[in-house]
């Protein structure tokens, strides 16, 4: 699955207003718990979920890009929610990072989410793309950078 096949306009943060680690990953899981209409109980079992993945090794990668990600039980079609955060935070990789993409998918279909999980490597391997991302003003920008 191609990252441009679940990139929606209502799951793009910008900006991503958090400071902390567990900050952005809060942030992000609630904008997908609100696209979804999830109660506070699922919104705060996949937090935890991620968390856990998290505390196996950062997903931060080069480049100022972390991808926290999850294989979840009851998720139907997999989601990536994107968000810009205009200061670099501590995700702890080597380097702070702006740019994040939470990536849930199901349990079911595993190769699915390896193939978003690469679908995000190959289109943030680019600094220029990075840097235009990192530097997004608003969620139409961001948007674009994926369409246009």
């Amino acid at each position: 699955m191609d990252l441009c096949n679940v990139i929606k306009k209502e799951l793009i943060i910008v900006p991503l207003t958090a400071s902390s680690k567990d900050g952005i990953i809060e942030s992000l899981v609630n904008k997908y718990a609100e696209y979804k209409h999830l109660t506070a109980e699922k919104t705060a079992d996949i937090i935890d979920e991620i968390k856990k993945r998290e505390s196996l090794g950062s997903t931060a990668m080069e480049n100022g890009i972390a991808i926290p990600h999850a294989k979840l039980e009851g998720v139907e079609e997999s989601a990536v929610v994107i968000g810009i955060s205009r200061l670099p935070v501590d995700f702890g990789g080597e380097e702070k990072t702006k740019v994040f993409f939470l990536v849930l998918a199901s349990k079911n279909n595993p190769s699915e989410h390896v193939q978003l999980l690469a679908s995000i490597a190959r289109a943030c391997s680019s600094s220029v793309f990075v840097r235009l991302l990192s530097g997004a003003k608003s969620v139409t920008e961001v948007y674009e950078l994926f369409f246009d």
